[in-house]
């Protein structure tokens, strides 16, 4: 009997301490797969451009047909039997292209490449025929590539890009960021824009951003100056700093412009002052 009663003692102390850690473990798991599934930081950082993946028409395409190159690169990581987010990110993002006067093949190039080693060049090819007739632009067929690779170079390139990924066996699919990388013309990593739709301004900005001007015209380059990226809101606004700094600059061009119509009106009176006081 006293045996029964120290086992269940024993028990009923453990119990506070398993509830806690039950309560615990579904926050930490969150917070993991949340991280498990994110952008990191890379803004700056070379890509490896060694990296060869295989194109929808079936043909090798290393990332040194692209770096350096004349024009800036936006890459699009997913996989094409995605059954939601990945087609919305690519439906989204030619559709803000469509809004921007530059053009695929000549002032930027498209890039998706499949986190899904299984994937075939017939998947690649079935996803670019199904959304290339949504990318109203000339250049399109040639201005953008759809590739699939080994796991070993789709892993090496997310981890370039800072795109973290894992397959969930809960859904049966892969977890990832919604993330448009565009890349500069050598293959640094220049921005990226995290979400399910963009503004075609937006991607303008960025992608004049990483050509390091030569694409845009005189006010892309007034709008960089006094924007700056959000990486809250995912998109080019003022920040108070910016405000600030304008506003600086401004009071000092109207002292400059008080001080010298003051100065030139000095000057004015002064010669005819001078034969006054020199008359007897």
């Amino acid at each position: 009997m006293f045996r029964s009663v120290v086992t269940a003692a024993a028990l009923l102390a453990t119990l506070p301490l398993t509830a806690q850690g039950a309560g615990m473990s579904p926050s930490r798991t969150i917070e993991a797969k949340e991280e498990a599934a994110s952008m990191v930081n890379k803004i700056g950082e070379q890509i490896d451009t060694s990296l060869t993946f295989t194109d929808e028409r079936g043909y090798p395409f290393a990332l040194r047909q692209l770096f350096p190159g004349e024009r800036p690169v936006i890459l699009l990581l997913g996989y094409y039997s995605c059954p939601a987010m990945c087609g919305q990110v690519l439906g989204a993002t030619i559709e803000a292209l469509n809004d921007v006067d530059l053009e695929p093949g000549k002032d930027y190039q498209l890039l998706n490449v499949s986190i899904d080693p299984r994937e075939t060049v017939q998947t690649a090819k079935d996803r670019k025929n199904a959304f290339l007739p949504k990318f109203k632009k000339i250049g399109a067929a040639d201005g953008w590539r759809v590739c699939v690779g080994d796991e070993q170079s789709v892993k090496s390139l997310a981890e370039d890009v800072g795109f973290r990924f894992y397959w969930s066996e809960l859904t049966n699919q892969f977890a990832h960021p919604p993330a448009v990388v565009v890349l500069s013309k050598t293959g640094v990593v220049s921005r990226v824009i995290v979400n399910t739709v963009f503004d075609g301004a937006d991607l303008r900005l960025a992608l004049v951003e990483a050509s390091d001007g030569t694409l845009g015209d005189f006010w892309d380059q007034v709008r960089l100056n006094c924007l700056t990226f959000d990486p809250r809101s995912n998109t080019y606004s003022l920040t108070p700093m910016t405000i600030l700094r304008i506003g600086g600059g401004a009071t000092m061009l109207a002292l400059a412009v008080m001080i010298f119509v003051l100065v030139r009106r000095e000057r004015r009176k002064s010669p005819a002052a001078t034969p006054a006081a020199a008359t007897p």
